[in-house]
Formats: structure tokens, C-alpha cells, sequence
């Protein structure tokens, strides 16, 4: 069974028209490029036709399969293409779902049309978001309820539950306690798993600016404090203070508002151009009231920089309860800011290992393995057949084909009388796995 090479079906968020821009996207182009190298899993990507893509350096062995999504998020979470779904999971031989969208958990979990809990994928739901009391309440909020609703039934029915830190966790399980039973939410509490996310490579040094330069990609959202901060960039520039700030992200409107004689905006072709300019700067200041991880900051750790952040939200995760920059209040927060530029204090050594995308990647393929082990179990389905002319058909079948082609094998089970409730897609790729095939998605083939 070690041997096996289990099957995952990506099912993406995405947030910018450009596919190759997008976070999440990079996000799942470096744990595929680190885990399809250790021969143990397959991927397939599901592709928005509607937004532009060109294939870059994601790993030629992933399977893209195109559907069109729509263009919001908001709007994304609550679509469900029943047909195109379909077809997938009837076409591919899935073991894993890789869920993104959380709010599908439990259509992901109970689509298959078999009561054999082994005749189903895993459910793996990645939460990059929750819809929390901590946001805006009249735009994020209150018109979102819908929304927080899925997620907690989606949580609920999924597999696994994976959260990029603890605070991110204890959000969804606040808001679960209001919608569901104790013992309800202890099975949620059973389903759920935090450790560190680790979105980041290392990346190779860049000729620091010589004014001492404070870089902002965060987002220009309500959430983020961005007028906070901004409040106390302006009293440090009054006060006559000399320092940059360069601006990466952010929607045009905004822009125009954060524009001042100390800022810079900046846009990149390429994300990779984007990483040589955080390397450029020298610290990072945020006055965030609601993360659930925060990549801006976590690809500053990886610059060294001096992250000036509330002592709250994610951030003492990130930064270590002990880092000497977190703040209590604005008060400190401003005396901290003297003191970096009084002091030209341009560089923190962060503890960056457990910040690594090989780490991450790492942890998310053996959880998979792990799980699909625990839900799968270990008995022998062609051994376990209640009817020995089906075992001595396949046996035979087998024995003459160290190759196959999966539709065909399909073929001939449903010939025999097993139709997808007795035996689904995803209960005969565990009959080959066990056999000893392994699935090539280069020649589209069994091989053993």
C-alpha cells in the first residue's frame, strides 16, 4: 500500500483574473512542484476557462481541467457546477479532494451515490478564510451569513479540516458554537488540525534601498486599519522623519487615497519580480484586526524585515510570542516606529524554516496519506467479494494485463452487475491500488 500513488482533485478559490498572479494559485503550484517528485501522489488542477492562464513552472505532470468559474469570491462560494463535477469524478479515478472552497466540504463528501464510505473521495478542506465577527459587520458580516453558514456544514461534513494557525481555527469554531450542538461541534473540534503554514521559499538577497523603506502588500481593505496606519506614517513624516513607503497592493481607488510625498506605488509583471522587491525593503508595518494567516507578513520573516504588528490576530503565531515588535496600543506602536528610525534598525533575524514551503508541503502529503489510510482501511476488496465468479473475472482480467486502461476495467466491472452504488470510481482505483497498479498521468494508464 505504500507503494500507491493516490489521485487529488484540486478544487481552487481564485481572486485575481490573472490565474498566474494569483495567491492561491501560487500556492498550490509549489505544494504540487514539491510533492509530485516523491512519486506518491497525481494532481488535478481545475482551471477558470474564464480567466487568463499560461502554463508556467507548475510541474508538467499536473492535469489541467477546465470549468468556468465565476468572477467573485462571494459569488464563487456559492456556485456548485453539478454537472461539470459530475463528469469529473466520473471520469477520473479521485482519492483525495483538495477543497479550497470549504464551503463544498459536504458536496465534495456525499456527491458519490454510494452509502460505502470507502467507495468515497477524502475530503481535505484547505481554509484560507472564515467569515467572522471581526470583520466589517455591515459589508463582511452581516450580508455574509449565508456564506458562514456553508462553511461551518461544509467543515462539518469534510474529512479533514486544515487551518494555517490556531487563531484561524479558534474563529470557525466561535462561530460554529453559535449554529450547531456541543456534540456537533465536538466532532468539528475532532475533524480540525492547525500547523504553521509555510507559503514561502527562500529567496535570494537583494541590494537593500538606501532610505530606510517600509513596504505595504497588504491590502487596502477596512479589516486591515490601512487609514491607522497611514495616520501614523503622516505624524512620523510631520515630525521629520525620512523614510519611504512602497505600496504593492491595492485596488486603484484606494491607491489614489494612500498616495503621499514619502510613498511609492509599484506593480510587477511576475510574482517572482514582486519577492526581489519585498527583499529591497526594509520593515513592514500592519494594523490588521482580522487574519487568518497572513502571507504579506509571512514573506517579509523571509526578508528579514522589521514586522511592526498588533500584538493579536495571527500574528504572535507568525512572529513568536516573544518578538520585541508586537503593540498593545497605537501609543506603542508609534514610540516602536521612533525607535526603529531613530535607531536605523533595518534587519531581524526571524525564525524562518517553519515559514517553508518544503515544510508545508511536507506535512500536507503525509496528513493525506495518513487520512486516506484512516477512512480507507486495509481490507482486501477483491479478497472480500461475496461472489466468487466476480473475484475470478477480475482476478483473471488482472493476471493477463500488467497494464490497463481505467474506463476499460470500469467497463467490465459494471458489466458483471456492479453498478456505481456497489462499486463507484473511487472504490475500484483502491481494488487497482491494492493489486499493486500505480495510476500514470503521463500515458494515462495502470501500471503494476
Amino acid at each position: 500500500m505504500s507503494d500507491r500513488r493516490l489521485n487529488v482533485l484540486v478544487y481552487p478559490m481564485w481572486s485575481v483574473d490573472n490565474v498566474n498572479a494569483d495567491s492561491n494559485y501560487i500556492i498550490i503550484k509549489q505544494i504540487c512542484n514539491v510533492l509530485i517528485p516523491q512519486n506518491t501522489f497525481n494532481f488535478y488542477l481545475i482551471m477558470d476557462s474564464n480567466r487568463k492562464y499560461v502554463r508556467d513552472d507548475l510541474h508538467p505532470f499536473v492535469k489541467l481541467i477546465s470549468i468556468p468559474f465565476p468572477r467573485s469570491k462571494k459569488l464563487q462560494v456559492s456556485h456548485w457546477n453539478t454537472n461539470a463535477i459530475r463528469k469529473i469524478l466520473n471520469t477520473y479515478p479521485i482519492d483525495i479532494v483538495w477543497n479550497n472552497v470549504v464551503e463544498k466540504g459536504h458536496h465534495f463528501k456525499w456527491f458519490a451515490d454510494t452509502l460505502d464510505i470507502r467507495g468515497r473521495a477524502v475530503v481535505f478542506n484547505y481554509h484560507h478564510y472564515v467569515i467572522h465577527r471581526s470583520l466589517d459587520k455591515t459589508s463582511m458580516y452581516n450580508v455574509c451569513q449565508h456564506i458562514l453558514a456553508d462553511q461551518i456544514s461544509g467543515s462539518l461534513q469534510a474529512d479533514c479540516n486544515y487551518f494555517h494557525t490556531e487563531y484561524c481555527k479558534n474563529m470557525m469554531m466561535e462561530e460554529a458554537k453559535d449554529y450547531l450542538h456541543p456534540d456537533r461541534i465536538k466532532v468539528l473540534e475532532s475533524k480540525s488540525i492547525t500547523k504553521l503554514g509555510g507559503y514561502c521559499e527562500e529567496q535570494p538577497k537583494q541590494k537593500k534601498y538606501d532610505e530606510y523603506t517600509f513596504l505595504y502588500n497588504h491590502r487596502l481593505a477596512g479589516y486591515k486599519n490601512w487609514k491607522t496606519t497611514w495616520a501614523l506614517f503622516d505624524e512620523l513624516y510631520e515630525e521629520g522623519y525620512k523614510f519611504q513607503v512602497i505600496i504593492t497592493g491595492g485596488d486603484k481607488d484606494g491607491l489614489k487615497k494612500a498616495e503621499r510625498p514619502y510613498t511609492k506605488v509599484k506593480s510587477f509583471k511576475t510574482h517572482q519580480d514582486y519577492l526581489k522587491e519585498v527583499q529591497k525593503c526594509h520593515a513592514n508595518v500592519i494594523n490588521s484586526k482580522h487574519e487568518t494567516y497572513c502571507i504579506a507578513i509571512a514573506e517579509s520573516i523571509l526578508a528579514n524585515h522589521v514586522v511592526v504588528a498588533p500584538n493579536k490576530v495571527t500574528f504572535p503565531e507568525l512572529l513568536g510570542n516573544k518578538y520585541p515588535y508586537l503593540f498593545n496600543s497605537l501609543a506603542e506602536q508609534k514610540q516602536m516606529l521612533q525607535n526603529i528610525l531613530d535607531e536605523q534598525i533595518k534587519y531581524i533575524e526571524h525564525d524562518k524554516p517553519r515559514l517553508l514551503i518544503q515544510q508545508h508541503a511536507e506535512f500536507i502529503g503525509k496528513t493525506w496519506s495518513q487520512l486516506y489510510d484512516q477512512i480507507k482501511g486495509k481490507a482486501n476488496i477483491l479478497q472480500g467479494m461475496k461472489d466468487p465468479k466476480k473475484m475470478e473475472i477480475y482476478s483473471k482480467y488482472l493476471e493477463k494485463n500488467p497494464t490497463l486502461k481505467f474506463e476499460t476495467f470500469v467497463k467490465l466491472v459494471r458489466k458483471t452487475g456492479l453498478m456505481d452504488q456497489a462499486m463507484p470510481i473511487a472504490r475500484i482505483k483502491m481494488l487497482l491500488d491494492q493489486q499493486g497498479y500505480k495510476y500514470n498521468i503521463v500515458t494515462d494508464l495502470f501500471e503494476r
